[in-house]
Order: C-alpha cells, then structure tokens, then sequence
C-alpha cells in the first residue's frame, strides 16, 4: 500500500463512520442506482525535506447521485463540514493527516434524465509522509 492509497481508504473509512450518509462511499464508480463516489486526484508538493520526507496535498473528488436534490447537496456537505473541521485527524500507518479544507464547495453539477441529481465537491487533504 502507499501513502496515497491509504490515504483515500481512510477518508472513506472516516466519512462513513462520522458523517449521515444513505450510502457507502464507492471506490471504484458512481453507481448507476445512486450513491457516492470518491477519487484521489494529481497531488502537488508543498515541501521537501533534507532527509527525502515530504508534505503534499491530495485533491480528493466526491460525485454522488441521488433522486433527492436536497439530500444528495447534505449528504457531500456533511463530508465536507465533517473533514475540515476535525482538530485531530485520524493516522495513518504510512503517513499523518495534517489538514482538509474545501477547494470546491459542494454544487450541482448535473441531472439526468430520469430525475436524478449529480452532485460534486473537492477536499484538498495535506499530509506528510
């Protein structure tokens, strides 16, 4: 495992045990009946250090779908408000988890033609391994 996918793996773990979600959050894609997606985006250097230790930031994605606009808009808002928040985050085995915030607030970006809404919004997540 790297620090990256761990990383993401926590988050999830995080965000479905601390926020009121409907569904798990999907790793692998949007399901098509509805529910939440997350995906570790290019992270970018913040610094590195003279013994090869270094401090990036992860952008992480979250789509859901979901028939209920307002619920499907709370569902990423409860993610976001949850994970930018934290005073302590969680540790990981391969790395710390120094900091969230929100780069893209939660909004819609979307509905298809069946009803249902698509939602998304992204974290950018600092850590240092």
């Amino acid at each position: 495992m790297t620090p990256q996918t761990e990383l993401l793996e926590l988050i999830v773990k995080t965000a479905e045990e601390n926020c009121d979600l409907d569904t798990p959050i999907s790793l692998e894609e949007l399901p098509a009946e509805g529910g939440l997606y997350a995906e570790l985006g290019e992270g970018f250097g913040n610094a590195t250090y003279y013994d090869k230790s270094t401090e990036k930031t992860f952008p992480v994605l979250f789509l859901c779908r979901h028939a209920d606009q307002k619920r499907g808009l709370e569902e990423l808002c409860n993610i976001c408000n949850y994970l930018q928040r934290l005073k302590e985050y969680p540790k990981g085995e391969m790395f710390s988890w120094l900091d969230a915030e929100i780069a893209k607030e939660p909004n819609k970006i979307g509905r298809d033609e069946d009803g249902v809404w698509h939602f998304s919004c992204i974290l950018n997540c600092k850590i240092y391994y």
